[in-house]
């Protein structure tokens, strides 16, 4: 009969209404499944989620959405998630949401060319992932299907005969397209009556349709493609590689980060406050999906999801590499070759979850070039201290066969947290009976020797502190990179809850020659804008980080500087002014473990706090918590010997104001009772004659009883 004229939609044509409800409850199944799985509860929790049914490629995408967001969330678990994906990946290859279409469409049209009907009258095929049998609305009922058909291709569009579907369960009986009209038709069990929905094809988007854009002449070629795009490997690789891709993860951060810097002048500082650190956090969760992104790719591609060319281009890229026509691999040249901050961890991140698995032998060519480059990396001054380690680690972590220095945090049952906690109990119960020991030492020291009185004794007034009574004589043992191997013979405690710290400064250790003088010798020389910029990129690091043994070797580096550690505490001074609460947390806990380390001296400590405190009452008006942030630092290093009531009050004494002296010793007070109780707030400033004489002379004896009788630790 040769073409036919497709039909015409008038002008107050219905359209199909999209019923979402299906959408909204797998999304809550989901989410309330992910909520509750652990490891102890994977098998069982797994095993529902497998069984949710999947009705739609929007539903299966949603689900690999839900458990990729949870999985980058929590990157220690990515291997519990990975698990999840392969289990539910092979579900979903049962899933028979894919359905093919039969249409008089002809396949051979010219691309970008509009659909037409085959001229010859033979049928041809489309796949759709997404046939709902839940419209809001539906045509019918009628008698048969080709009633249904009839109704689709009459002149007025099935008229008004649309009605609510109401709680009519339909199952799918055909799918046709028909000079230009989409038709499903559906049938009732319970009424045993046929129902319709249908629409111009052209239309099928704006009508919430998904179908297949190629037109196939057989319906095994249209079965076959179908199969391919439709995997729940191929979505959730999809979905990983965007993230991936994406050229500034900080784009629309930056973007509102300048907005505010325009007009935070202009709001309060509360509010300013409250943004900065509002943006802080939105950073900090930025960057963490960023990297649990590139953990749950490797432990996707441990469980063979994910084939090894999808790895070498991950790497590549954050490598910089690009391929030669010799089938070699090369640094890119220019800008487009810079590694960022974030590619240098995203790789270290990378080769620490896959390296094991993807260091085999048939992929050496490629390994001798990814670890070329790493060592170079490992060895330019040109990038920060931080990832140069990360690289020296993971060089290391190679060499040894992939062996991790460090226990990373992982899913855990209960019964494997109860027995660590066991385990942990009954150490410190052993160290709380003061049992002495042989054995290497970490940074503190090598062998161990006989412990003194160990454990808190409320009562007990003799040396020591919470931790027991003096520490034995350290063993001898050179400087490495892992260990600090040099005793010295153990030194005081820190407070004990009655006596308080000492009012006088007890002679420092001696400095062993192999940790303070070698790095002195081997140190860089920095000017004083390249030690400020070390000193914030330490402080950074410790406050997000929290690893000690970074921390070290990136002090070490600075200590050829001369009066690096005084210089370095006196910016600190500076910093602290414009500081938030969780940021003078991180220094104050940083300079207790460099102090520690024998990297910070008690002059250095006593250089910062005094610039501090000297000119408080001009701090004050920028900082309004400077005198609780002085009390939690002073509090730190009166507990470790490092500054002396004598050294407060010998400073405190050149503060211009009367006030801000008073306020000044009132914040230490605090500090001290904060962190150890009244007894010790007691014992420190009023202990000895000593210390009173010391107060009195500084506030007069008058406003030293005012300030005692209103202190919340001696009322």
């Amino acid at each position: 009969m040769g073409p036919v004229k497709p039909i015409v939609k008038s002008e107050n044509a219905w359209v199909p209404c999209k019923d979402n409800s299906a959408i909204a409850k797998i999304e809550k199944q989901v989410k309330s499944l992910l909520n509750k799985i652990t490891k102890e509860k994977f098998d069982r929790l797994s095993t529902q989620m497998c069984e949710i049914p999947i009705q739609s490629y929007e539903q299966l995408t949603l689900i690999i959405k839900l458990v990729y967001e949870k999985a980058i969330g929590e990157p220690a678990f990515s291997d519990m998630y990975a698990n999840l994906c392969y289990r539910l990946s092979q579900v979903a290859k049962k899933s028979a949401f894919v359905k093919i279409i039969e249409t008089d469409e002809d396949p051979h049209a010219e691309p970008g060319e509009a659909p037409r009907s085959s001229a010859d009258g033979s049928v041809a095929y489309r796949w759709s992932n997404n046939v709902s049998t839940t419209d809001a609305e539906v045509f019918g009922p009628y008698e048969s299907v080709d009633a249904c058909l009839d109704v689709a291709m009459s002149e007025d569009n099935g008229g008004d005969d649309h009605k609510p579907r109401g709680d009519v369960e339909l199952t799918l009986v055909r799918l046709v397209i028909r000079r230009g009209i989409f038709v499903k038709v559906m049938h009732s069990a319970s009424d045993d009556k046929y129902y319709t929905v249908f629409f111009s094809s052209s239309e099928a988007e704006a009508a919430g349709q998904q179908m297949s854009s190629e037109i196939f002449t057989s319906e095994i070629e249209a079965q076959n493609h179908a199969a391919k795009m439709n995997t729940f490997k191929r979505s959730l690789l999809n979905k990983c590689e965007d993230e991936f891709n994406k050229q500034d993860i900080y784009t629309d951060w930056k973007v509102e980060k300048k907005e505010h810097d325009k007009t935070k002048a202009s709001l309060s500082e509360k509010e300013r406050n409250q943004k900065e650190e509002d943006l802080e956090f939105r950073r900090m969760k930025i960057k963490k999906q960023m990297l649990g992104n590139i953990k749950f790719i490797g432990e996707l591609y441990k469980l063979g999801m994910l084939k090894v060319k999808i790895m070498r281009f991950c790497i590549q890229s954050l490598l910089k590499l690009e391929s030669t026509d010799d089938g070699g691999l090369r640094s890119i040249a220019g800008e487009d070759g810079q590694m960022d901050e974030e590619d240098h961890e995203a790789l270290c991140n990378l080769f620490s979850t896959i390296g094991k698995t993807i260091d085999t032998a048939k992929e050496q060519m490629y390994m001798r070039v990814y670890f070329n480059k790493i060592e170079n990396l490992s060895n330019d001054t040109s990038i920060s201290t931080r990832p140069r380690f990360m690289y020296k680690d993971l060089i290391e972590m190679r060499d040894k066969g992939w062996q991790e220095r460090r226990k990373k945090e992982t899913a855990k049952t209960i019964a494997e947290i109860r027995k660590e906690a066991e385990r942990e109990e009954r150490q410190q119960q052993a160290e709380s009976r003061g049992g002495g020991g042989r054995g290497r030492g970490g940074y503190d020291g090598g062998r161990g020797g006989r412990g003194g009185r160990g454990g808190y004794d409320r009562d007990n007034r003799g040396r020591g502190g919470y931790d027991g009574g003096r520490g034995g004589r350290g063993g001898r043992g050179g400087y490495d990179r892992d260990n600090y191997r040099d005793g010295g013979r153990g030194g005081r405690g820190g407070y004990d809850n009655n006596r308080g710290p000492s009012t006088s400064r007890a002679p420092p250790p001696p400095v062993p020659n192999k940790i303070m003088q070698a790095p002195a010798k081997t140190g860089k020389v920095f000017d004083d804008e390249k030690l400020k910029k070390r000193a914030k990129s330490m402080l950074k690091e410790w406050e997000e980080q929290k690893d000690e043994k970074e921390l070290i070797l990136s002090m070490e580096e600075t200590l050829g500087t001369p009066d690096a550690g005084k210089k370095i505490m006196q910016e600190y001074s500076q910093i602290i002014i414009d500081a938030k609460a969780s940021e003078v947390a991180a220094m104050k806990s940083m300079l207790v473990v460099l102090y520690k380390k024998k990297l910070l001296t008690s002059k250095d400590v006593k250089a910062g706090m005094d610039d501090i405190i000297e000119f408080i009452d001009g701090s004050a008006c920028d900082q309004p918590k400077i005198y609780e942030y002085v009390g939690g630092l002073f509090c730190a290093f009166a507990n470790v010997n490092a500054y002396t009531i004598e050294d407060l009050c010998e400073v405190t004494a050149k503060v211009f104001d009367e006030k801000a002296k008073v306020l000044t010793i009132n914040g230490c007070m605090n500090g001290i009772g904060d962190e150890f109780g009244p007894g010790a707030a007691q014992n420190c400033f009023a202990g000895s004659a000593k210390e009173t004489e010391l107060l009195k002379k500084l506030l007069g004896e008058q406003k030293l009883n005012e300030l005692k009788s209103t202190n919340k630790y001696f009322k």
